[in-house]
């Protein structure tokens, strides 16, 4: 099976992977949604989603294999003055551990780099979450420091590591 991917932008008829991949509540933890979004919501989202992402100040992205989207894109807090921005995956469960999330973060990069003129991304990952700290690394990203206590969890707090890549 080939596993390229391209990113693409949010449509309206992305509301039902959308609504699931917001609704997966074990993911939660590495977000700061308390609840669940509704369909309409993300319609509306969809509809009037704004793709300038130096004015928003975020860029969400459809990540598709082919004609399937797969998960999502985002590249959020995006400075325009430092020219960095966090980035943030997440792909379908059934889709997951097949060199998806790292390829799209691949394709984040160059993007970022080549479209939208940043120096570098970050992202924050879980102390537990190996499979994304697996992914970014194969993605180039680099370990720059742990923030310790930042996550709320269940069972209690976490700690989670920076990554960076410079582009």
């Amino acid at each position: 099976m080939n596993y390229e991917i391209r990113l693409r932008a949010i449509e309206p008829e992305d509301v039902d992977m959308l609504f699931e991949a917001e609704s997966d509540e074990a993911a939660w933890i590495y977000s700061d949604y308390l609840a669940p979004l509704s369909k309409e919501l993300l319609r509306q989202y969809a509809l009037t989603y704004d793709a300038d992402p130096f004015r928003s100040g975020q860029l969400r992205l459809i990540i598709e294999n082919g004609k399937t989207p797969v998960g999502i894109l985002d590249i959020f807090d995006i400075s325009s003055r430092h020219l960095r921005a966090d980035t943030g995956i997440y792909i379908l469960p059934r889709f997951r551990g097949k060199g998806l999330a790292s390829n799209a973060l691949e394709a984040a990069k160059d993007y970022s780099r080549n479209r939208l003129g940043l120096h570098q991304l970050t992202a924050t990952v879980a102390l537990s979450n190996t499979a994304a700290m697996l992914c970014y690394e194969k993605a180039g990203f680099k370990l720059t420091g742990t923030r310790p206590d930042w996550l709320r969890t269940p069972d209690g707090y976490q700690s989670a590591h920076i990554l960076s890549s410079l582009l």
